[in-house]
């Protein structure tokens, strides 16, 4: 598909009536909530996992999860490697029982991996999956999985007792939401964490339409004002905020957080497009390594 056509028609869902469910029908046909869709990402987030359970215990930990999404395949996650309670929010109730069980049947599948990536017992885990299948629907699911899904829902404004929460947690949505908010979270990150308490957010600060038309770099939205940017993108279908890496981590700073873990990913394809491109005034004084992070995970701790 043209990244331009695919601009236009989530501008059009963005501004129509019950555009999220006619975003959801568009997503289904087009595949995007597939079980091989699903089974790409799960050594993805099995590694990240992996990752994460290096600096905190993750058995009995209780987390803060920022956007649940079509698929609670991050809360699931959580709660096969051991989290008590996981409390997690989304902006639009996105979540299908239908998507729920395809994720169920996917995870069985990885398990092997997740054990080798966390450590976790492959036995401990077959055990909490199976119990997660006799759910009949998604509110019996997520009460077996001590999920608390709060959709709509602001973590921001998550309610929760201060300094009651081990993990704040998100993969793939902080670029999605307007800086202010991402302010927001880090101050009720800062509420909400233990002493000790530690973020883990994994970014995609790209240019995402990159996945959708390969003729186009990750860092083609760039170049764009950011006025256009705002008229087109800007909306509740589509939004990204095209921060780069560096301001994520800033904002975090900004807020107390004691930054432990940086992990940024740049492709030599983004680098060499970067050369011939005239990038906005929004951007000015970043270096081309800086613009081209398409890739970040920033781990922190709240002191």
């Amino acid at each position: 598909m043209n990244w331009k056509l695919k601009v236009l028609i989530q501008f059009v869902l963005a501004h129509a009536p019950k555009g999220e469910q006619l975003n959801y029908i568009l997503q289904m046909l087009n595949s995007s909530h597939s079980p091989p869709k699903i089974a790409e990402r799960m050594p993805i987030l099995a590694e990240k996992l992996g990752f994460l359970s290096r600096y905190m215990h993750l058995d009995g930990a209780v987390v803060l999860e920022i956007g649940t999404g079509w698929e609670p395949i991050n809360a699931l996650l959580l709660h096969l490697v051991g989290a008590k309670a996981i409390y997690s929010y989304d902006h639009v109730p996105h979540v299908r029982f239908k998507l729920a069980k395809v994720t169920l049947d996917e995870l069985e599948r990885g398990l092997p991996l997740i054990s080798s990536s966390t450590l976790v017992p492959q036995s401990t885990l077959t055990k909490r999956l199976a119990r997660l299948n006799t759910a009949t629907d998604l509110l019996s699911l997520f009460k077996l999985a001590n999920i608390t899904y709060v959709a709509p829902g602001d973590a921001a404004k998550s309610g929760l007792p201060d300094h009651s929460v081990d993990l704040v947690y998100s993969y793939a949505v902080l670029e999605h939401v307007p800086e202010e908010t991402i302010h927001s979270i880090a101050l009720e990150s800062r509420r909400v964490l233990r002493p000790g308490g530690m973020a883990f957010h994994i970014i995609g600060p790209f240019d995402h339409y990159a996945n959708v038309d390969k003729r186009i770099s990750k860092v083609n939205f760039l170049q764009y004002p950011e006025w256009k940017w705002k008229l087109f993108v800007k909306n509740k279908i589509s939004y990204h905020n095209r921060l780069r890496a560096k301001e994520f981590v800033q904002i975090f700073r900004s807020h107390g957080a004691e930054v432990r873990v940086v992990r940024d990913t740049i492709e030599p394809s983004d680098l060499e497009a970067l050369k011939t491109m005239t990038i906005d005034a929004r951007f000015a004084g970043m270096t081309q390594e800086e613009l081209a992070v398409s890739g970040s995970e920033v781990l922190y701790l709240v002191s």
